[in-house]
């Protein structure tokens, strides 16, 4: 990709990004009398609203590829400190703009902490498009070499952490503990179906360790990482041990054996298979298909915008997290970056357009889009060197 398209496809990103913001905040846009009032005093209106902690998060992740955009397409031409400026003050001008329009919409409650985490999302987004643009130059000299020259196996972690996690509130109480400890007394050792489900994710993952570390064993940081999990489950509220995932840990450490010694990309294809899989089972489970089926929505996140925000928070880390995988295995298997998006973009198509058969389903047009985002930004960011930077971070 040269650095001419490189630079087209983030302006397109950044105005997909932006619409994006502007559509999922504003929607579906019934909009009320102002009652005359003035824009300085629709402004003065704002009051810091309570929030939980799953707004937050949702707040700042929304905003966070807003910033990430901005400052990687404006880096080169102002310097990155005044990038992380400009594209802070822009976030919370497009933020601050759009909160005075919910005050307008009647489904939407218009907040300063909005605006305010809004800013931090842009403020992390500007500053980590800085980094990856000097880890870029300078892979060895970078504290942070390994996560920032491989971003979307780092993002891919991010994300199956953060599904697994959020809402992210840490606990103290024994007796929370206790009872993410119970379902491992309990029995339900033997369940295939979700063994599978979370032993996928868990050689994504392995694959993503791989990439970091530039092709060499994952075996022990992988290992490191599913202990942290563990722990985590334990004191972070609402979560609880399960026995399918643990069979799916030592599954996972078991395959990695084998899979690490395969090439790069064998791998990788091998493991976006099952990837594949994962995406069709889930999606037409229970293939208990019927004869008149629905509607086919065209609206995108219409069920997840007129549902509560903190309720679409773990849904979408999961998703963006197999459809970044899916498209992601696949390039790195050896196909294109555009090719392996529409592969992925279809077979994510063709099992919503399935959906309109299955009860209980609901078939909309989100899913193929998320897929065609994540190729996007696999696209701008994803290591296109993958060779070069392994001799570099081996010296």
């Amino acid at each position: 990709m040269t650095a001419r398209h490189g630079r087209n496809l983030v302006r397109w990103l950044l105005a997909v990004v932006t619409f994006l913001i502007i559509y999922g905040s504003l929607y579906p846009f019934r909009f009320a009398s102002s009652d005359g009032q003035g824009l300085v005093e629709l402004a003065g209106s704002l009051s810091w609203a309570r929030t939980t902690q799953s707004d937050i998060a949702a707040n700042v992740l929304l905003y966070l590829p807003f910033g990430a955009c901005l400052g990687w397409m404006t880096a080169a031409r102002l310097g990155g400190p005044l990038a992380v400026l400009v594209s802070t003050v822009a976030g919370v001008l497009l933020s601050t703009s759009v909160e005075i329009a919910q005050i307008f919409e009647t489904r939407r409650v218009a907040s300063l902490s909005d605006v305010c985490f809004n800013g931090l999302g842009t403020l992390a987004g500007a500053a980590l498009s800085l980094a990856l643009r000097s880890a870029r130059h300078g892979f060895h000299r970078h504290p942070a070499a390994a996560l920032l020259a491989e971003p979307i196996a780092s993002a891919l972690l991010f994300l199956w952490f953060g599904y697994r996690l959020a809402p992210f509130a840490v606990t103290i109480d024994p007796g929370h503990w206790r009872d993410a400890l119970a379902p491992l007394v309990r029995g339900g050792w033997l369940a295939p179906a979700a063994t599978l489900g979370y032993l996928v994710p868990w050689l994504v993952v392995a694959q993503a360790v791989r990439t970091i570390q530039a092709g060499r064993d994952p075996g022990r940081p992988l290992a490191l990482l599913m202990l942290g999990m563990l722990a985590a489950l334990v004191v972070v509220s609402g979560k609880a041990l399960v026995p399918a995932e643990l069979v799916a840990m030592v599954i996972a450490l078991a395959l990695n054996w084998p899979l690490a010694r395969l090439a790069p990309s064998r791998a990788a294809l091998l493991v976006c298979c099952a990837v594949a899989a994962l995406v069709l089972v889930r999606g037409l489970a229970p293939f208990d298909f019927r004869l008149d089926p629905d509607a086919f929505g065209l609206v995108p996140f219409r069920d997840a915008l007129l549902r509560y925000r903190a309720a679409n928070l773990l849904g979408m880390f999961e998703k963006c997290f197999l459809y970044g995988a899916l498209v992601w295995l696949m390039a790195r298997s050896g196909v294109r970056v555009f090719t392996a998006t529409m592969a992925g973009g279809a077979l994510v198509l063709g099992v919503e357009l399935l959906q309109a058969w299955l009860p209980g389903q609901l078939a909309e047009i989100t899913d193929p889009l998320l897929v065609v985002a994540a190729g996007g930004l696999i696209a701008v960011f994803d290591n296109p060197e993958p060779a070069t930077r392994t001799r570099i971070m081996r010296r």
